[in-house]
């Protein structure tokens, strides 16, 4: 059963009374302005943490391409083949 035919399905079974006094909190709501929802604020820890991955991706942006240092890598002859 959908959403809608189990809405029909309780209001129809409204008394009078109830149903005008759903119909005026409906018409309520279609006339009253909408709004805006915003998300909850962050806590002081997860703005903490967003700052520093912030100032650290500027740093990373700032020296990314900037020299050709390279990770070491080990030797050829220290590494064993893997078969599988």
């Amino acid at each position: 059963m959908s959403a809608v035919e189990t809405a029909v399905k309780k209001v129809k079974g409204l008394s009078e009374r109830r149903a005008k006094a759903l119909l005026g909190w409906l018409s309520e709501q279609e006339s009253a302005p909408r709004r805006v929802r915003r998300s909850s604020p962050a806590t002081p820890r997860k703005r903490q943490a967003r700052r520093s991955m912030r100032s650290l991706m500027a740093w990373y942006d700032s020296i990314r391409g900037t020299t050709d240092w390279e990770p070491p890598r080990m030797p050829d002859d220290l590494v064993r083949r893997v078969s599988l």
